[in-house]
């Protein structure tokens, strides 16, 4: 079962928090103590620069940029 929504980040305490709505808990039957997935959406400008820094490609370059360290 997949349910969608839109909730907006808070803080508590320390920490963020998402509020999952009374109707999308009873939907699926989550209660305190469940483990749950959380899957986001994030904007391709976003999803690229993720990419970019994880195959350490400058933000002006389109070069890939390897680290001269020895690998094991």
């Amino acid at each position: 079962m997949s349910s969608v929504f839109e909730g907006r980040v808070r803080r508590l305490g320390n920490s963020l928090a998402v509020i999952i709505p009374k109707e999308i808990l009873k939907e699926t039957g989550l209660k305190e103590g469940d483990m749950l997935k959380l899957s986001l959406l994030i904007s391709v400008q976003k999803r690229k620069e993720a990419f970019r820094k994880m195959a350490g490609i400058d933000k002006g370059s389109t070069r890939f940029e390897r680290d001269n360290r020895e690998r094991i």
